[in-house]
């Protein structure tokens, strides 16, 4: 997958809203295409369970049916209506001989050589800080992208690498020893915690190890401590899929979404 198609993942942090998007029913209506001459001009798939499609670009208009997560569409040229509700940019797309609109927000662009679903996504937040942030970012930024296929190991420190001023790495606070200290890299344990509870929803098991004193942005049995040389954070993707870590993280906030290829 192309570090651009990766970026568009990190805007879609929104998944499991509401109704328009996912709808408690899963009507399916008959429908055809009327115009099969328009131009596919890319593929993706539906990250959602539930989602509803419409005749028109509208919630007023009738649905056409639901679909569940994974399912592949085809988008159509011209196709995007901005609408002012709160389930914002519509498109046009193609599944099979149906054809109508979903809410942008719903679908993960894909390439044409496999399809991505979200299986899941965990959000950490802490206070921000300068430095603290400055390494939170650059850690995410190793894990962001990152494939695993079945039964594939993960190392957070095989990943990531040690962190180094020359890869811009500040100092920030550290736990050592049971006390609060400064020291460069503070703050990579939030990513691990992140990724931690993200592969745990997965229903992946890890080997997270608790920090020596509590943090504030994850419980006590979310932690995943990490000291490079000392302690490294493991799991092995066991879901049977390859999967895609997705990672984003802003003003003290990280999040880090884990993608099932759809095959």
């Amino acid at each position: 997958m192309s570090i651009f198609m990766v970026a568009i993942v990190l805007s879609m942090f929104c998944f499991s809203v509401i109704a328009e998007g996912p709808s408690s029913e899963a009507e399916v209506a008959s429908s055809t295409s009327e115009d099969a001459e328009e131009e596919i001009i890319g593929v993706g798939v539906i990250n959602a369970n539930n989602v509803i499609l419409r005749e028109g670009p509208t919630r007023e208009t009738a649905k056409i049916a639901s679909f569940s997560q994974g399912t592949k569409v085809d988008f159509i040229v011209g196709s995007e209506v901005e609408n002012q509700d709160e389930f914002g940019t519509r498109i046009k797309v193609r599944v099979g001989e149906l054809e109508g609109y979903v809410a942008k927000k719903y679908i993960f662009e894909t390439e044409d050589d496999g399809e991505w679903y979200l299986l899941s996504s965990s959000t950490t937040k802490a206070g921000a800080n300068t430095n603290r942030d400055i390494n939170i970012n650059i850690a995410s930024s190793y894990i962001n992208g990152k494939i695993l296929q079945p039964n594939e190991k993960f190392s957070f420190w095989d990943t990531v690498g040690k962190c180094t001023y020359d890869k811009g790495y500040k100092d920030a606070t550290v736990y050592n020893n049971g006390k609060k200290t400064k020291g460069i890299g503070g703050g990579v344990c939030q990513v691990s915690t992140t990724v931690n509870m993200a592969v745990k929803s997965a229903g992946i098991k890890t080997n997270a190890r608790q920090h020596s004193l509590p943090v504030s942005y994850a419980s006590r049995e979310d932690e995943a401590t990490v000291s490079f040389g000392n302690i490294d954070f493991k799991f092995t993707n066991t879901t049977g899929k390859t999967i895609m870590l997705v990672m984003g993280a802003v003003d003290g906030s990280c999040t880090c979404e884990v993608w099932a290829k759809y095959e």
